[in-house]
């Protein structure tokens, strides 16, 4: 008998079919990663501060991986070059009538930083309650396709330097999911016929090999 019991190949397809929505997602992508400001940027529902997010990023990907700049070296430029600026601005308003630059007060608003901060304490400590779930295996097929996803990362992780990764990262997380929001219904068909084999697959492992595990009678012990 497998350990794991569960429906057979038939009903898993009819389930598979019946749902809108791949692993039955009753949310929308938006409300999935947030729905406040992060969501919108990531959905690109704030052009502006996503591209400019998007373009300041893989400028400083470029001078630190293609011009070779040193991180140090590249931080003092760059505050060389804005005090710079602000100097000839500053300079200039008195004798051409300018406008003199504002430097606000406050940069990062007080709640907005405790927003965030507060915001990423949570997903933190939900991802990490999810990864001990997974460890502990609650969920063996998710506990497979997290190792086997763990072990690919490996790989590809002695390919690419850490900077390269973070940048990988941050271009995906800029773009998959507005392109899943925008062709959900696709990825959806496609990702519910992988789960789909996936299960089937676990089947055979659990059918042919788990459950082929001789397991010892517990002995319980008597206390007098």
């Amino acid at each position: 008998m497998p350990i794991f019991g569960g429906s057979s190949d038939s009903e898993d397809e009819r389930t598979m079919h019946q749902m809108t929505k791949f692993f039955n997602r009753q949310r929308s992508i938006h409300s999935i990663f947030g729905g406040g400001k992060f969501a919108d940027i990531l959905l690109w529902r704030e052009p502006k501060i996503a591209a400019t997010l998007a373009i300041g990023v893989s400028v400083f990907w470029f001078l630190m991986e293609v011009v070779e700049y040193n991180f140090i070296t590249l931080i003092c430029h760059a505050s060389m070059t804005s005090m710079l600026i602000f100097f000839i601005w500053s300079t200039a308003s008195d004798f051409l009538n300018w406008e003199r630059p504002m430097i606000p007060e406050v940069v990062l608003n007080e709640s907005s930083f405790k927003e965030l901060a507060r915001s990423f304490h949570d997903r933190f400590n939900r991802m990490l309650s999810k990864l001990l779930d997974i460890a502990c295996g609650r969920d063996p097929p998710l506990f497979f396709l997290t190792t086997i996803s763990l072990y690919i990362l490996s790989i590809i992780g002695t390919y690419f330097n850490f900077m390269n990764l973070l940048f990988i990262g941050f271009i995906s997380m800029q773009t998959l999911p507005v392109m899943y929001e925008l062709y959900e219904d696709d990825v959806d068909r496609v990702l519910s016929k992988l789960a789909r084999k996936m299960r089937k697959l676990y089947r055979k492992i659990d059918s042919n090999v788990l459950s082929k595990i001789p397991r010892g009678t517990v002995k319980i012990k008597k206390h007098t």
